[in-house]
């Protein structure tokens, strides 16, 4: 098995998305990844493994076994892979409603912390 499909099957695992899901996520036929798992296509075009990587959320030098690391923009920022498969997930007409939802917690969450901070007495300064 090449390096490609066993990087797709690590993403695959870690976004708990199938070979199909993942396939037209990428805006691919639905045997694309499929095709590269089984050894069907071993040698994926580039504008694939661009489609791929977007859709797995990695980027396409790990895909192609030139880093070993899956960096993309988003861990850049610190977000949870699977987070973004989640996401990802829920239907178009869905997502304004989640958008809010988790907007609210975020924003709840920042209150309650800037309370926790304002709550926590200060140290004094020591004498000099």
């Amino acid at each position: 098995m090449g390096v490609v499909a066993d990087r797709i099957r690590t993403r695959l695992k870690l976004l708990g998305l199938s070979p199909r899901a993942a396939s037209l996520r990428a805006g691919r036929q639905p045997f694309a990844v499929r095709d590269i798992l089984a050894g069907r296509n071993e040698n994926p075009k580039s504008d694939l493994i661009l489609d791929l990587a977007r859709a797995l959320v990695c980027s396409t030098d790990y895909l192609l076994g030139l880093s070993d690391k899956p960096a993309s923009a988003l861990s850049a920022i610190d977000i949870d892979p699977k987070l973004i498969g989640a996401l990802r997930r829920i239907p178009a007409s869905e997502q304004g409603t989640v958008r809010r939802m988790l907007e609210g917690v975020a924003d709840a969450a920042h209150a309650e912390f800037d309370a926790d901070s304002a709550l926590k007495p200060k140290k004094p300064l020591k004498p000099g």
